[in-house]
């Protein structure tokens, strides 16, 4: 009965009295479902226009042109391409292998390293949790120039110390292999395994494993038994983000891959759109894409769907160290390592090297110069228009994608529709959609006419902003769900506008979410290379397109210089970003400093 009556008297509340009055949630239960008001449905209208263009067309665009002939009508011949074509399967089978070897290179570094991290006596502890986030701040084709000056055959610094120490007449090692690219993916990825399993150690309930204890299980037989169990659906997640990302990954693979030829599915991607572009090869070649992410979350919910992995009924205990005794020194000694290969040794050689003249003399003062390859590299107007651009995109980028998340977290939190549920799946759809499909599509679907947007501004704007969503709902969803819709009622009530409102209580409380969000948006879009190497034609170069390009005529010491001051940007934007995630809606920064809410990720011995 309330249902009915609820729906009736929604349907008949006229449009005009909805916009002016309540857009807010109807009274009744969360169950409840009604048709919305004019404004909701005017609002969910305007969402459905911006998902469409920013993500749904370009994709529809790539599945579309796989099925299209020559003459324009419909075949499956292009899918022949796949077996007539070697080096297509090539690309797949390679992405695949690279895939796996940096999901294990991933498991051996970041499962370790979050135990210890979290679970241990070990010193330095949060040193290492935050080196691992920082790890986010440093693009991965960067890591992978610096490990080209570190361990290339013929000039790699480590190789030429290693080769004269030893008295070897060859390089010991070799960064221009698979094995180099898996080497350095699983450096750069390690951080999507730590995380998740770091916070799932975080909020296991002591009480479990104390449990166990007391009734004679040893250490090992409780991780085995009861802690390896319930950080599992974290494990899982984790390599399949590492999965998904090493297959479609492009800056490291084609810098690292292009010596000796060795191509996956985001080069032949690129191979294929250089001119003549194939358009509908490329399309061919992205679907196999999108199958094997969706088999790696159906495989994941077969998994982990029918298991119950509650852990927390209530306030969770301290938890218990593991004291390491003699052994705290050797698993500082292995987390510093990690530290060491995946950002001092990569990003202080591009530091070095863009301090000095030539790369083919020795190091000294003889080969130093403190300004010139900055000088050289800020004197060139395209490098100057690149910056340009690059912070334009990300800016605007962000702000679209703020804008859309914004309108997306409202509807699913103010408003009672059935379709609510498809808004979440929307807004995280861009996640499975890799850069190098989301440009390609992109450039079918908005390059020609009637849109002509091809090597504009404008197009890598739309790839930016839709590549953003995901995260940007992620924040702003979770700030929204912590503000009550009685803070926007109580001030509807009083007579504000929709509009006021939002300007004055509903922005300002979402605040600290807006700017965490928008930071970690900037950070991620003024690095982007995937999207960009696709859409770019020459003119509106990036500062990624700029870099790989320099990176492409060996001019190392121009790279390192641009890759420093891309670092700096990039580590002190995210910095901020960190900060500000610490504080909660309507906080300010002393208070959230005293607050327990900086504890969120940090384990309460060391919050004490």
């Amino acid at each position: 009965m309330a249902l009915t009556s609820s729906s009736s008297a929604s349907v008949s509340t006229p449009d005009t009295e909805a916009e002016g009055a309540t857009p807010g949630p109807p009274a009744g239960g969360g169950a409840n479902r009604r048709r919305g008001t004019g404004f909701e449905r005017a609002m969910r209208l305007v969402w459905v226009a911006a998902i469409l263009a920013l993500v749904g067309y370009p994709i529809a665009q790539v599945f579309g042109q796989s099925f299209i002939a020559d003459d324009g009508g419909l075949t499956l011949e292009n899918y022949g391409l796949l077996g007539s074509e070697p080096r297509l399967m090539e690309g797949v089978f390679n992405s695949l292998w690279i895939a796996v070897g940096t999901v294990f290179g991933s498991l051996l570094l970041g499962l370790p390293v979050a135990w210890l991290a979290v679970r241990t006596d070990m010193p330095f502890r949060r040193f290492f949790r935050g080196s691992a986030v920082l790890t986010f701040a440093a693009p991965s084709f960067i890591a992978a120039l610096g490990w080209v000056l570190l361990l290339g055959p013929r000039n790699g610094m480590l190789n030429t110390a290693l080769m004269s120490l030893f008295g070897l007449e060859e390089a010991p090692f070799d960064i221009f292999t698979p094995w180099g690219i898996i080497f350095v993916l699983s450096l750069f990825l390690y951080p999507l395994v730590f995380l998740p399993v770091s916070a799932a150690l975080d909020g296991i309930d002591p009480a479990l494993e104390q449990a166990a204890a007391s009734l004679g299980a040893s250490r090992a037989r409780v991780l085995r038994t009861v802690t390896f169990p319930v950080i599992l659906p974290s494990l899982i997640a984790g390599s399949i983000l590492v999965f998904v990302s090493a297959a479609v990954i492009f800056g490291p693979v084609a810098i690292l891959g292009a010596p000796t030829g060795f191509q996956t599915i985001p080069t032949v991607l690129l191979s294929l759109m250089q001119f003549p572009p194939r358009i509908e090869a490329a399309a061919v070649i992205s679907v196999p894409i999108l199958v094997i992410i969706a088999v790696l979350l159906i495989l994941q919910r077969k998994l982990l769907g029918g298991k119950k992995f509650t852990v927390i009924g209530g306030k969770p205990g301290r938890q218990d160290v593991t004291h390491l005794g003699g052994a705290r020194f050797l698993a500082l000694g292995f987390c510093s390592l990690v530290v060491l290969l995946s950002l001092v040794l990569p990003f202080g050689v591009l530091l070095v090297t863009s301090f000095r003249e030539a790369l083919g003399r020795p190091l000294g003062w003889d080969n130093f110069t403190l300004t010139g390859n900055y000088e050289a590299v800020f004197s060139r107007p395209l490098i100057a228009a690149a910056m340009g651009n690059s912070f334009v995109l990300a800016l605007g980028g962000t702000v679209l994608a703020l804008a859309v998340a914004l309108l997306a977290s409202w509807l699913v939190h103010r408003t009672k529709a059935r379709s609510n549920a498809a808004i979440i799946g929307a807004m995280a759809a861009p996640l499975a959609f890799p850069g190098a499909v989301l440009g390609i599509g992109l450039i079918i679907a908005y390059a020609g006419q009637p849109f002509g947007l091809g090597g504009t501004l404008t197009i890598l704007l739309i790839a930016y902003a839709g590549s953003a969503l995901p995260l940007t709902f992620a924040y702003v969803h979770a700030g929204m769900g912590q503000i009550g819709a009685e803070v926007e009622e109580a001030s509807r009530s009083l007579g504000a506008s929709w509009a006021r409102t939002w300007r004055r209580i509903t922005v300002p409380l979402l605040r600290p979410s807006l700017l965490a969000a928008g930071m970690l948006n900037f950070v991620l879009l003024f690095r982007e290379l995937e999207m960009s190497v696709f859409l770019y034609t020459g003119a509106n170069p990036t500062v990624a397109t700029v870099l790989y390009n320099l990176a492409s005529e060996s001019l190392y010491q121009r790279v390192g210089a641009l890759s420093v001051v891309i670092l700096l940007i990039n580590i002190v934007v995210t910095v901020i970003a960190m900060r500000l995630l610490d504080r909660k809606p309507g906080t300010s920064t002393r208070r959230s400093r005293r607050s327990p809410s900086v504890a969120l990720n940090t384990p309460p011995e060391e919050a004490a």
